[in-house]
C-alpha cells in the first residue's frame, strides 16, 4: 500500500510540475490572441460608433413610445366621441320613429274621418 501511495505522489508531482502556470499556455481553456494597435483602435472606434448608435436608437425608441402613448390617448378620446355620436344618433332615430308613427296615426285618422264624411254625404244624398 505504501508503494502505491509513493507512486501516486510521484506521478502527481510529475504532472503538476509539467503543467505551465502562465495564461498563454496551450493547456489553458481560453485562447489568447494578439492584435495590432491599428486593429485595436479600429475596434475601439467601432465600439464607440455602436454605443452612439445604441444611444440614438434608445432616444428614437423613447420618442416612438411617447408618440404611441399620445396616439392611444387620442384613440380613446375618439372612441368616446364616436360612442357619444352613436348614442345621439340612436336617440334621434327613436324620435324619428315616434314622429313617423304619430304622423301615420294622424294620416289614418284623417283618412277615416274623410271616409265617414263621404259615407255621410252619400247617405244624405
Amino acid at each position: 500500500m505504501k508503494k502505491w501511495s509513493l507512486i501516486f505522489c510521484l506521478l502527481f508531482l510529475l504532472f503538476s510540475s509539467a503543467l505551465p502556470v502562465d495564461a498563454a499556455s496551450p493547456f489553458t481553456l481560453e485562447k489568447t490572441y494578439r492584435i495590432t494597435e491599428t486593429e485595436l483602435s479600429r475596434l475601439e472606434s467601432d465600439l464607440d460608433r455602436a454605443l452612439d448608435e445604441k444611444g440614438k436608437q434608445k432616444e428614437q425608441s423613447e420618442r416612438l413610445r411617447k408618440q404611441l402613448k399620445t396616439l392611444e390617448i387620442q384613440s380613446v378620446e375618439r372612441k368616446k366621441a364616436l360612442e357619444t355620436v352613436r348614442k345621439s344618433f340612436e336617440e334621434y332615430a327613436e324620435e324619428e320613429r315616434k314622429k313617423q308613427k304619430r304622423l301615420r296615426r294622424e294620416r289614418n285618422a284623417a283618412i277615416g274621418l274623410a271616409g265617414l264624411l263621404a259615407v255621410a254625404l252619400v247617405a244624405r244624398a
